[in-house]
């Protein structure tokens, strides 16, 4: 697990420090092979060299009087196949006739734990940054077209904004 981040001087509110954190922290995960930042459409088309992938998304952003809420959606997935590893194509379509033919369910039992690492990790390792909802898992199943198992996480990001009036001059003599 990572060191806590104690750099309460950083500026969470700032959108790329708050992605760079984030994808820094999954990237050295010792099961996540990629991070993107990416819409679902695009990460949807995407096909990634190694997984399981990680991908950050924020969905809608408000600004409260000394704080900034963050709207996150993290989907965590892995390619799934046949367990004589003989799936079908780009898409690994397969008809499974019977429960256990492919991977899905380890899938969701590996990317549910890697959830749980990530999500600790927001709520205690970094002083900055709170999550102030419960944290709602999705798990999903050929929801995308390129053959991905996993989990879609929904919660709310809190971060410090104390809005800082002094930075520029709004009103020049």
């Amino acid at each position: 697990m990572a060191a806590i981040i104690n750099d309460t001087n950083v500026n969470y509110t700032l959108y790329y420090n708050l992605i760079n954190t984030l994808a820094d922290y999954c990237a050295q995960h010792p099961s996540v092979t990629a991070v993107g930042n990416e819409d679902l459409t695009d990460f949807d088309e995407r096909a990634f060299p190694s997984y399981p992938v990680v991908n950050i998304n924020v969905l809608t952003t408000r600004f409260r009087e000394t704080t900034t809420d963050y709207e996150m959606e993290i989907v965590i997935a892995d390619k799934y196949k046949v367990k004589n590893n003989e799936s079908d194509g780009r898409t690994n379509e397969i008809d499974v006739p019977y429960y256990g033919t492919d991977d899905k369910v380890d899938i969701w039992a590996n990317t549910l734990g890697i959830t749980n690492d990530i999500t600790a990790f927001l709520q205690r390792g970094i002083q900055g940054f709170d999550i102030n909802s419960d944290i709602n898992c999705q798990q999903f199943y050929q929801r995308f077209d390129n053959g991905l198992a996993g989990w879609i996480i929904g919660f709310i990001l809190t971060t410090h904004n104390d809005k800082n009036r002094c930075l520029f001059e709004l009103y020049p003599n």
